[in-house]
């Protein structure tokens, strides 16, 4: 009886963490994919594409392995995981792990209006400065954005995005 509970254990944590690696490689996956519905302006077409991620070591490895050797128009893409906000330096993207969620208004005190997508992934995040937020509905990850988040960091979208989102505040 014991081995038949280890067993049911065993494969319910092996579910689990399947399911977690899985929401792993969509984030990365919606995160690079941003790219293409997002425009910088032109001051930020020079010098390498910069990501960077807060917290959540595992999608910071998917976006490494997603944009291995590809590029953003002409720049290279470079993805850094940092362990702390001091660690924040000027980028395109920053994406802020769900459990550094607290240090959502230190990144925006930080960066100002630089341009700059910030993606979270917690409730409530959009009404805190988020642009693009992640949420789990029906069992899938989808994603909500805020246009005026996006505008105040000089960000231009491609109307397409809306059609995307989950859910779109203006």
């Amino acid at each position: 009886m014991k081995c038949r509970s280890f067993i049911i254990i065993a494969l319910l944590c092996a579910v689990i963490f399947n399911l977690s690696a899985q929401e792993e490689k969509y984030i990365g996956l919606f995160v690079y994919n941003f790219t293409k519905y997002f425009n910088w302006p032109e001051s930020m077409k020079k010098g390498d594409f910069v990501m960077q991620v807060i917290g959540h070591k595992s999608v910071y490895d998917e976006l490494v392995r997603l944009t291995a050797g590809k590029k953003i128009g002409n720049q290279n893409i470079v993805v850094k995981h940092l362990t702390s906000i001091e660690e924040l330096r000027r980028s395109h993207i920053i994406f802020i792990g769900h459990w550094q969620s607290k240090y959502l208004q230190d990144v925006l005190n930080s960066v100002g209006n630089y341009p700059v997508l910030i993606i979270t992934e917690m409730e409530g995040m959009l009404d805190q400065g988020s642009a693009i937020n992640f949420i789990i509905r029906d069992g899938t990850i989808k994603f909500e954005m805020s246009t005026s988040n996006v505008i105040k960091h000089q960000l231009k979208t491609d109307p397409r995005i809306r059609e995307l989102a989950y859910k779109v505040v203006d």
